[in-house]
């Protein structure tokens, strides 16, 4: 065996790493500056993470990889062996969450619910008009915010599914959160108070840590919700989910009760304070 030309070998291949990764932390460190703008612009709080595409895609029902597989069209194979997908969140303004199910007099306020219902719009439409630009920045492909009026176009939940990618995987395993009892990404600073969205690339990006945090024994978000209590003896508590948004009335198809209950969980009372240095491998949270 030659050994100098195998040890040549092993240093090509350490270099092509070394170039590799040097590249994936300018981009990455590229993807946060301007994903800080993008909330700047929107004038929203946002957290951002990177998980392997391969993960996501084995993370997904069977119907919904089909669906991503027509996403990622002809550039498929190669991002299934070396792709990644960008999971970002935009944060609801403190005090929305309040207006849910707000009472007046005794009554529903439904125009105070409107208001995170009006924001939830608004976040979507955000959230769109990021992952466009960030699309553009890492020669991506964006996929949309969970469309609204759905609830409404479909006869049962299950014919949902067909319709998106779960952005909650991909979230879940890029760090952005765990998933909760009321099956939300639960985000240890901001809680579900989070609409997600996210970006297939090719473009090498250093990908960061799931979290290993859970709800534990907090039950908030239950004991705010008749669906989520009696899930266990409901055919389907998703099914009662979607028949209740659809007849609720808003300006979207939102509730956002177990939202608002998570919010001022006795398990989220304590948030972590946000590092200034924050490691390439965490989560990035954009600055206020």
């Amino acid at each position: 065996m030659n050994t100098q030309k195998s040890s040549y070998k092993v240093s090509i291949i350490i270099m092509s790493d070394y170039l590799s990764m040097s590249e994936a932390k300018k981009n990455t460190t590229m993807l946060r500056s301007q994903f800080q703008r993008e909330a700047e612009t929107h004038g929203l709080r946002g957290i951002i993470g990177v998980v392997a595409f391969s993960d996501v895609y084995n993370g997904l029902m069977d119907v919904q990889k089909l669906t991503l597989q027509s996403l990622a069209g002809d550039h498929f194979q190669p991002l299934l062996e070396n792709g990644c997908i960008v999971s970002f969140a935009y944060v609801y303004p403190d005090g929305v969450v309040d207006k849910i199910g707000h009472k007046k007099d005794g009554l529903i306020d439904k125009e105070s619910w409107n208001v995170y219902a009006r924001w939830y719009t608004y976040l979507n439409e955000a959230l769109d008009a990021t992952s466009k630009n960030l699309a553009e920045t890492i020669d991506g492909i964006p996929i949309t915010a969970t469309a609204s009026g759905i609830a409404s176009l479909v006869s049962h939940v299950s014919e949902y599914f067909s319709m998106v990618v779960s952005h909650r995987v991909h979230a879940e395993k890029a760090g952005i959160g765990w998933r909760g009892k009321n099956s939300l990404m639960i985000n240890p600073r901001y809680s579900c108070m989070i609409r997600l969205s996210g970006i297939i690339t090719e473009t090498p990006l250093i990908i960061t840590r799931s979290s290993s945090e859970d709800c534990g024994d907090c039950t908030s978000c239950e004991e705010a919700c008749t669906f989520l209590q009696y899930r266990q003896k409901l055919e389907d508590y998703r099914e009662q989910c979607r028949i209740y948004l659809d007849n609720l009335g808003l300006d979207d198809e939102v509730c956002g009760k177990c939202i608002k209950a998570c919010v001022y969980s006795p398990r989220l009372a304590i948030k972590p304070e946000m590092s200034k240095v924050q490691p390439l491998d965490d989560v990035y949270y954009t600055h206020p």
